[in-house]
């Protein structure tokens, strides 16, 4: 019986592009069909940033052999190439990793397919959309072409998924739980949100949330997740008064807690601000419509720009954030019309939350599209799962086999 395959060829040390070569020309010697090669990129390291960046590749291959069996061919290789062992996610001379299999999904001690981090490399996607496009990815039966989208390293590339017509898929991650399994996804951006206030701390609003408590949580988040790009959001207090405590307060965000970029609410008073801000070297994302810091002044939360002189001030606030320097611009809970005026007339992307689906992205906390809180079910969120009952029903589950003795069982025990 035959078997497809995708492999990912990398090399980082010496002549890398010679290294992917020799390695294709390797495996053919060993009974490997090569069906197909994607052209050479250059990807940047992760994990461990400091080393030259890699080669990579993708081939599309046929064999007989089993995927252990692929394995030991692909080991060989790297050893006869004279792969040497350093520190991981190092550098190193060829790596060749098994992403695909024709036969869906494998699972054993020494190996898994598909790979683990296949939907959060964008060179992977891409690959995997040239070789295999039509395929399903087995964990979330989502076809590769569907997920072959730029991603977001940094600042500038917010601007080039707009120019290029990719919406930006952005979640609201408060732990290092959650951001494990985010990083195994293609999401393109986390914010770390005050929200947390009302989804960790149990708040009624934001208000309560302090820098300390921002700083904690991003650092949570980036221990996960080490190449996504993190927003945080600057809490109520930790900028409003003055330019040297928002400069302080947001210096503080990004050095000790590693974030990539601030969000701040509101526009007018607060332009000199951002002003200051970026001309330090601080990306801000500006906030317009329902800003939850300001829900007292408000009323509560309520939909914003309604009237037509409510609209023109947020439209005008909106021009006035560009031209102050933000790169991008949430809107939240206003109508969908006006959230489309205003991504049509900005430059810079603009991140729905409650705003229709004409912006040029959307965002929403990640426990409400779970659906792990079954009281909270405003109009703009939609549930992709409905993981209360499930961890409810588990955790009823767990009392019972404890009560009954049942939990542990004797191979659970020592």
């Amino acid at each position: 019986m035959t078997y497809k395959y995708v492999l990912i060829l990398g090399s980082n040390v010496g002549d890398s592009k010679n290294f992917i070569f020799s390695a294709s020309k390797v495996l053919e010697t060993k009974g490997i069909r090569i069906l197909q090669e994607t052209e050479v990129l250059t990807t940047f390291p992760r994990l461990v940033s400091n080393q030259a960046s890699f080669s990579n590749s993708a081939l599309l291959i046929e064999t007989e052999s089993t995927p252990l069996e692929l394995l030991s061919l692909t080991q060989a290789t790297e050893h006869e190439l004279g792969r040497k062992k350093r520190e991981k996610y190092g550098p190193r001379e060829i790596d060749i990793d098994i992403v695909w299999w024709s036969s869906g999904m494998w699972q054993s001690a020494e190996l898994s397919i598909p790979h683990a981090q296949n939907r959060s490399r964008p060179w992977v996607r891409k690959f995997l959309a040239e070789l295999v496009g039509k395929e399903v990815d087995i964990e979330t039966q989502i076809e590769y072409e569907q997920m072959n989208v730029n991603s977001i390293e940094k600042v500038h590339d917010f601007l080039k998924k707009k120019k290029a017509g990719e919406k930006i898929t952005m979640l609201t991650c408060y732990d290092y739980s959650m951001a494990k399994l985010l990083s195994r996804t293609s999401i393109d951006t986390i914010l770390v949100g005050d929200s947390l206030g009302n989804v960790i701390q149990g708040q009624k609003n934001t208000i309560p949330v302090m820098l300390e408590d921002i700083i904690y949580h991003t650092k949570a988040v980036r221990r996960a997740m080490a190449d996504i790009f993190i927003t945080s959001d600057l809490p109520f207090m930790s900028y409003q008064s003055d330019d040297i405590t928002a400069l302080n307060s947001a210096g503080r965000i990004l050095k000790e807690s590693g974030a990539d970029a601030v969000k701040l609410e509101g526009a007018g008073r607060f332009l000199k601000t951002i002003e200051k801000l970026v001309e330090s070297g601080i990306p801000v994302m500006g906030h317009l419509g329902l800003t939850p810091q300001s829900v007292l002044a408000f009323g509560g939360y309520r939909l914003q720009g309604k009237g037509e002189k409510q609209a023109e001030e947020i439209l005008k606030d909106a021009i006035e954030l560009e031209n102050a320097g933000v790169f991008a611009l949430v809107l939240e809970k206003i109508p969908a019309d006006l959230a489309e005026k205003i991504s049509n007339t900005l430059a810079i992307p603009v991140i729905g939350i409650g705003a229709g689906n004409k912006t040029d992205g959307q965002v929403l906390v990640i426990h409400d599209m779970l659906g792990i809180d079954p009281d909270f079910q405003p109009r703009f969120v939609r549930h992709y799962a409905n993981l209360s009952d499930i961890i409810i029903n588990a955790t009823e589950e767990y009392c019972r086999d404890i009560r009954s003795g049942e939990f542990p069982s004797e191979q659970e025990s020592y």
